[in-house]
């Protein structure tokens, strides 16, 4: 029986064809027309009645109960001398079959091995006969294999990929900063790709209801379209919505020219229920990983489990045996502001943006990070957390650098380190990290700062200049500054922006009220040492 009208293979993948269906060659041949489709049968005669147009559906146990002796690359060229337009097979495709199919231009699909040979027959042959699935009926279908795809643990990337197959489009999904999480479909092999990113990176075409990620959760709105004229294309983008919460987006990319159908948005908005699952599953996975990798870390952090108890339970969270790992603590410069979990997340997405390996774990209410590499890479992860906290809190965080350590047996140390180096630099109010090995003579004093004969050397030294007044806040601040700048008078009026009179009047008034003697080299020293005791206390 002959449709009255065919429809092409690539609207046949769109329109009947399951989920994960991959064009594995002849792909020149995607647009030509079928007129019907036809299954093997295991009993001669294979494809009875074929007329030209066909597509011809195998399952490749099926071409071996009719003979033993027929392969897929004589089935290949017998099916094309009979005019067939595609062939879809279940079962793996050697590249031999591959190969024929290029050279006679004839579209070789994998199907994917829960195919069902009849019921594609009958979905395909009802489409060619006139009767096609609606929209919403096809859009539900796809969901569902979609779903098969998400209970596989096949991931975001798997599910992008069916679904571009599907639509014939580029796919992607983006997480709520616009960040790409998946990818899949022919613009994705262009030139244009990374100016195609970019251009996904602007949140403002995007409508003022899905960057409300409460709002959007609220309303449940249908996929719009977009213009990226700088890029010229199409955007058709669905908001991913989990647990209340706008947490995404899945796009779909068309040229200009192009356009999307009433399938095209039925699909969109089931592909992104599809992705909220899969994002919610993943992101409950990692929750758990970092509950457990966190009760690993404080326990042997804290003594309680060996090295090698450790060193197990940690590979199997990601923890690399031959790699370096250098140490960072951090924390907010003010209470809570930003929290440890906010500070948890962007150590990670700064290492996933970076391409460092960092383990992450919440401690207190600070964070410890454990990151892949020397000292180089740790201060680019460190500087680029502190330059989004500024950005998105605008606040400030402090923090500490351990040595790198060789291995899991170095990690207490480099951690110790990295919290003096912490303690100092919350202390110090400093906004760049601070390295143990950058903090010389603070790193002794730090380690003194409980002690009482630190806090006597501080009161003895500097005298009355220690009580706690506007008057000696100026002093004091005189002071800093005159050994910041090695004693330089003229310099020193210039950094605190006094004129040089006034420096000298302070100068002399800071001697008479504490007895000093800058000009003694000891005393310098003493003074020297009691003002960086006082930011520590």
């Amino acid at each position: 029986m002959l449709a009255s009208s065919g429809y092409t293979v690539s609207e046949l993948l769109k329109l009947a064809l399951p989920v994960g269906t991959l064009v594995v060659a002849g792909h020149r041949g995607i647009n030509h027309p079928v007129t019907w489709i036809s299954v093997l049968n295991t009993r001669p005669p294979a494809f009875p009645d074929l007329r030209g147009g066909e597509m011809a559906l195998l399952s490749l146990d099926a071409m071996r109960l009719l003979s033993d002796k027929l392969t897929l690359v004589s089935l290949v060229r017998d099916l094309a001398e009979m005019d067939v337009t595609a062939i879809g097979v279940v079962g793996e495709i050697a590249q031999p079959a591959q190969t024929t199919a290029d050279e006679l231009n004839i579209p070789l699909l994998r199907l994917p091995d829960t195919t069902s040979l009849r019921d594609v027959e009958s979905h395909v042959a009802r489409l060619l006969v006139g009767a096609p699935m609606p929209a919403y009926e096809r859009a539900q279908e796809v969901r569902e294999q979609l779903l098969q795809l998400s209970t596989e643990n096949r991931g975001l990337e798997a599910l992008a990929a069916a679904l571009a197959d599907v639509v014939g489009k580029t796919v992607v999904v983006q997480d709520k900063r616009l960040r790409p999480l998946a990818a899949a479909g022919p613009l994705t092999q262009t030139a244009d790709w990374p100016a195609i990113e970019d251009a996904l990176y602007d949140i403002n075409p995007l409508p003022a209801l899905f960057r409300d990620r409460m709002e959007v959760a609220q309303a449940s709105p249908d996929p719009v379209s977009i213009e990226l004229p700088q890029v010229g294309l199409h955007r058709l983008i669905a908001p991913v919505v989990a647990g209340k919460m706008g947490r995404g987006f899945l796009s779909i990319l068309a040229r200009d020219g192009d356009t999307y159908d009433e399938l095209d948005v039925a699909l969109a908005r089931s592909a992104a229920a599809v992705v909220a699952l899969e994002m919610a599953k993943e992101k409950a996975i990692r929750e758990a990983q970092k509950r457990v990798q966190g009760n690993v870390l404080e326990q042997f952090l804290g003594g309680m489990i060996n090295e090698n108890e450790a060193l197990l339970r940690l590979t199997r969270l990601g923890y690399q045996p031959d790699q370096h790992y250098t140490t960072l603590y951090i924390g907010g410069l003010r209470e809570n502001m930003p929290t440890a979990r906010q500070i948890e997340a962007l150590c990670n997405e700064q290492s996933s943006a970076l391409g460092y390996g960092a383990l992450v774990q919440p401690y207190g209410s600070e964070v410890i990070v454990f990151c892949e590499g020397d000292e180089n890479a740790a201060r680019d992860l460190a500087l680029a957390v502190q330059g989004r906290v500024a950005e998105r809190y605008r606040t400030e965080v402090a923090i500490g650098m351990g040595q790198p350590a060789t291995d899991l047996r170095a990690w207490r140390e480099s951690f110790q380190q990295a919290v003096t180096a912490y303690r100092t630099a919350h202390q110090w109010r400093l906004t760049t990290p601070l390295a143990i090995w950058e903090m010389g003579v603070y790193r002794l004093l730090s380690l003194l700062a409980d002690s009482p004969e630190l806090r006597k050397f501080y009161y003895e030294t500097l005298g009355e200049l220690a009580g706690n007044s506007m008057a000696n806040a100026e002093f004091i601040t005189t002071l800093e500054a005159f050994f910041e700048e090695h004693g330089n008078l003229t310099r020193t009026a210039k950094r605190l922006h006094v004129h040089r009179n006034t420096l000298l009047y302070r100068m002399e008034r800071i001697r008479e009220i504490s007895g000093l003697d800058l000009d003694n080299p000891e005393t310098r020293l003493a003074v020297h040492l009691a003002l960086r005791i006082r930011r520590i206390l």
